[in-house]
This record gives structure tokens, sequence and C-alpha cells, in this order.
């Protein structure tokens, strides 16, 4: 049986309830303040300014306040997150890995499929890998294979890979948060890449994973309150909102035909693929940023509710962005349709200028532009039509505040609210590649009796590393979070994956691991072969799940040669699943 909460658990939970409704009351007084200024004539470029700096001050003060030299704290956030705050955080993670796949979606997959498969993965994840992790009280996933198998070539793979697969989840964060706040400050790129180098090194350094946890949940819940108020002063004022069932069936039908039309949505395949479903849930469900949440939390069972608190706060997020794409596209329509391409609002030419939004076929910066390219498409009037509009689905969710005309207050609130989440998906993505290469390489490997100072500084030095090549990386070579995504969701389907199964095959030693680990790795290899990630999704995504299998049963295959069960697998098995309490001795320096 799971501990039973004391009077001090209450207390601390109190307070904590207590700190996150005084945050919230901050949060909404502040917007209210932004809207004012909006209102009484302020220039939009600071109302924009201030919310930015608004929500981003706020971050720092959290991360400061969670300032730790304790190994607990800075690697598990002290396993006192609570259930609901760490689901939030989870949510959080969960949104900013998906929302590089609003359309246009990758090639060889569609919209549906792509949904399926995080949504079966987070499932697993948050309800089957989380709390299984947070059963043996290890801190990262290669410290559960490491005392599994104690072999140092199986650790060692472990470690690095999981080390490849979190550093690609930190470029594609901070490609996702760089690429926001260059659109809306117009910062150049290498200016916005320090900035944001900044906050991650201020998010980081003081608390670790407790502040990295708690500024993701922060990044949940100021989410839900931009994407949130607009819906519901519409509501209020009687404006009809697009959404089946609870709204307005008619105009969700209006504004799906447009979304499929303007963001490529439409280009589904005519059947779901349920091998690449079942590989992209794989993948997903053992990404070891995403498990981060269940480490903080106080046992297994408070971990499970974490995964049920991060899928329903999921699925709110995923209502609230639909009905905001549904919104926003049926205000771009009343904007643009039947419109003269040269009598436009200015904004919807900065939006084309940056690519995101294409009139006639063309990226154009002004009106002169937009009547010049348009004036040479055959068969085409002085007004726009609806096949002479195309959107990305981030514009549509990032816009709504402006094209709903809620003005510049809402509007920077939701950049600096995408901008955060892609924050926190690069904060988490560097903590645990740190922790890999500071913990479990350095000290689990190297040097066992080092001091926790000692400790804690060598993983910091390397999360200040892994962020500064990684803002130089970005500089140098742009590559899509997308790719970046599915690279890392391949990795730990096509490696991670089967290790993590063979911890539970009471047969297994260090050797079979170590199998499974090349067999799996050099499978991928050579079934994906040296075409690129642009070939298909599809294909990339079934060679993984394959090379997971084979490695699998590669390890499952040499451990039954012996035809006997070791006795540290039986006992690994039986405490996992069936004993209570934790696996692991707790690390000397809890």
């Amino acid at each position: 049986m799971a501990p039973q909460a004391t009077t001090e658990d209450h207390l601390h939970r109190i307070a904590i309830d207590g700190r996150v409704a005084f945050g919230l009351a901050v949060l909404l007084c502040g917007i209210g303040l932004l809207a004012l200024m909006d209102r009484i004539g302020v220039p939009e470029g600071l109302v924009r300014a201030l919310a930015s700096i608004f929500i981003l001050s706020g971050l720092v003060t959290i991360a400061a306040l969670l300032r730790t030299m304790r190994v607990s704290w800075f690697y598990a956030a002290g396993r006192a997150v609570p259930a609901p705050y760490a689901g939030l955080a989870m949510a959080s993670l969960g949104a900013a890995l998906f929302l590089p796949f609003i359309p246009p979606v990758p090639q060889g997959t569609s919209l549906t499929e792509l949904f399926a498969g995080f949504a079966c993965g987070m499932g697993c994840a948050a309800l089957i890998t989380g709390p299984l992790l947070r059963k043996t009280g290890a801190f990262s996933i290669p410290d559960l294979i490491a005392a599994r198998f104690p072999n140092l070539v199986a650790r060692l793979g472990a470690i690095l890979l999981t080390a490849a697969v979190t550093i690609l989840i930190a470029l594609a964060g901070l490609q996702e948060s760089l690429s926001s706040l260059v659109a809306f400050s117009g910062f150049s790129k290498p200016l916005a890449s320090v900035i944001i180098a900044s906050l991650l090194v201020f998010f980081i350094l003081p608390g670790g994973l407790a502040s990295t946890l708690w500024i993701a949940t922060a990044a949940t819940i100021i989410a839900l309150t931009v994407f949130g108020l607009p819906l519901s002063i519409m509501a209020l004022h009687g404006t009809p909102i697009a959404f089946p069932l609870i709204g307005h069936s008619s105009l969700w039908t209006d504004a799906l035909v447009r979304i499929e039309a303007w963001t490529g949505a439409a280009q589904a395949k005519d059947h779901m693929d349920p091998v690449l479903i079942a590989a992209i849930a794989l993948g997903i469900g053992v990404l070891a940023p995403l498990l981060g949440p269940s480490i903080a939390c106080r046992n297994r069972r408070s971990a499970q509710r974490a995964g049920v608190s991060a899928l329903g706060w999921g699925g709110i997020l995923i209502l609230l962005a639909t009905a905001t794409l549904a919104q926003a596209s049926l205000s771009l329509d009343r904007l643009m349709v039947g419109q003269a391409a040269d009598d436009l609002p200015q904004s919807l030419y900065q939006a084309s200028a940056q690519g995101d939004l294409s009139i006639c076929g063309a990226s154009v910066a002004d009106r002169l532009a937009a009547r010049r390219v348009c004036a040479g498409r055959t068969g085409l009037s002085s007004a726009l039509r609806l096949q002479d509009i195309k959107a990305k689905g981030t514009y549509l969710l990032t816009g709504f505040a402006e094209l709903g005309g809620f003005g510049s207050a809402f509007s920077g609130l939701v950049s600096a609210a995408i901008m955060v989440i892609g924050l926190t998906l690069a904060a988490i993505g560097v903590q645990s590649s740190a922790t890999v290469l500071g913990n479990d390489m350095f000290y689990r490997v190297r040097d066992h009796s080092a001091l926790t100072s000692r400790r804690l500084a060598v993983t910091r030095a390397f999360a200040i590393t892994i962020i500064v090549l990684c803002a130089v990386g970005v500089n140098l070579v742009s590559i899509y979070p997308q790719t970046l995504i599915a690279l890392a969701i391949l990795l730990s389907a096509s490696g991670i994956a089967p290790l993590l199964m063979l911890t539970l095959w009471p047969r297994a030693t260090s050797v079979d691991a170590t199998v499974t680990l090349l067999v799996g790795l050099v499978s991928a290899e050579i079934l994906i072969g040296p075409k690129p990630l642009a070939s298909g999704l599809d294909r990339y995504a079934i060679s993984a799940l394959l090379a997971s299998v084979a490695g699998l049963l590669a390890g499952i295959l040499t451990s039954s040669i012996r035809r006997r069960t070791t006795s540290d697998g039986s006992t690994f098995t039986r405490a996992i699943l069936q004993e209570s309490g934790e696996w692991l001795h707790p690390d000397k320096g809890v």
C-alpha cells in the first residue's frame, strides 16, 4: 500500500493551492490592466511588449523562488508535486509536442492519424510508463535501465540514446519559441536566440525539474486563460461559436471547410493506418521528457492520478484550440473573401510577408504587391475567393485575437502563451538531457562518491552547455520542429521502448539488453535507409516499429537460451508489478 498522507502533506498542499490561486489572480488582474491600457489608446506595440514581459517575468520569479541545492528537488522536484498540477505540466508538454504538427502535416500521414497516435501515446505515458517509472524511484529512464542492467555497455547505450532524444526535444522547443518571438517582436534571429537561451538558463538552473515543472504548470494555466477568455467573452455577448454539439453546427461545418481548404488538412488519406498510429504511440509513450511530471509525483498512485489529470486538461486544451481555429477561420473569411486584394487590413500583409498567409499563391508584403500578384491570376475578379487564400494552422491559432478584434493586449498574450509553451518543451528537454549526462553518466558511471554540490554543479554545467549549443545550432541550421520531434519519437520507439519492455522480462540480463539496443538501432537504420525524413513519415514510423519488435525479440531469444530466470530479474519484476514501495534504494542526496 502507498503511504498515507500526513498532516504535513495536507498543509503543504494547502500552501501550494494558495500560491496557485494567488498567481491566477495576479494573471487575471494583469490581463485586465493590459486590456484597459489597450482601450485607452496606449500604442499597440507597447501593449504587446508589456504582455510578454508580464508573463515572462512571472515565470522567472517562479524559477527563482524554487532554487535548490538538494538532489531530490533538482532531479525529481522533491517527489512533492501534487497530482493535479503534475497533470497540468504534462498537458503543457503534450501540447508543445503536437503544436508543430498543426496543418500542414508531414508527408505520408494525415492529421487524424497524427492525433490518434499522439493521443494513444499520451495515454500510455500518463497511465502506464510514467507511473511504472515512478514506482521504481528512478530519476530517469537510463537510471532505471542501469539498476536493472548494470553492464557498462548497456548503461552507456541507454544514456547516449536518451540524451540524443532529449536534445532533439530541446531543439524543437527552442525552435518553436524562437519562431514565435521573432514573429511577434520583429527581433533578428540571433538576438531572439540570446533572449530564449537566457530565459532557459533562468528557468532551469535555479531549481532543475522543480522549477521546470512548475513553469510548465503555469504555462498550461496561461494557455487555458488566454484561449478561454475570448471564447467566454463571445459566449457572454451571445456571439455564436462554431463548434459541434455545444456550439453552432452549421458554423462549424463552414469553418471546417475553410480550415481544410486553407491549411491543406483536407489532403488526408482514404483510411487510417493502424501501424503508423501504433508506431507514433510507442515513441510518445516512452518519450523521456514527457515522463518528468510522473517522476515528480509522491508515489505511483499519485502519478496515475496525474496522468488522468493530464488527459483531462489536454482534452480541454484541444477543445479550446479547435474552437479557436474555427472562429479564426470564420474571422479570416470575413476579412478576406469577397474583398479586393489591395484592400485588406495591414496586419494581413504583415502575416503574409512572414510566410504565415498566402494571397493568390504568394507571400506579399503590401497592397501593391498583392494587386500585382492577383492581377496575373487567370479568371480572377477584383474580389478574393476561398481558393485564393492559404494559411498556416499556427497562424489561425495565434492570430485569432487579432482577427477577432480583441485588441493588441490579447494578441500579445496569445503570442506570449505560444512562446512559453515552446519554452517549457525546451526547458524539460534540456533538464532531462542534463540529468541523463550529469547524474546517470557522471555520477552513476564515473564518480559514485561525488558530493551533492559537485553533482549539481556538473549537471548545471551540462545544462548551460546544451542551451548554448542548441541556441547556436538553430541559428546555423534551420530545421522544422516537426522533423526534430519526429526523429525523437522514432529513436524512442526503436531503441528505448524495447529496452524498457525487456526490463520486465525476468530472464533478461545485461547482455540481452545490449543485444536488444544494438539490434533495434541497426534494424531501424537498415529499414529506413538513407532517404530524408521528407520522403514520408509513415515509412519512418513503420520502420521504427519493426525495429522495436526486432530488438525486443532478439533480447528475449538470447535470454531464453539460458533456460532459467535470474534472481535479480525476478525480484525486479515482482517489485514493480506486485509489491508496494520503490525498487531502487533512495539516493544519497535525497
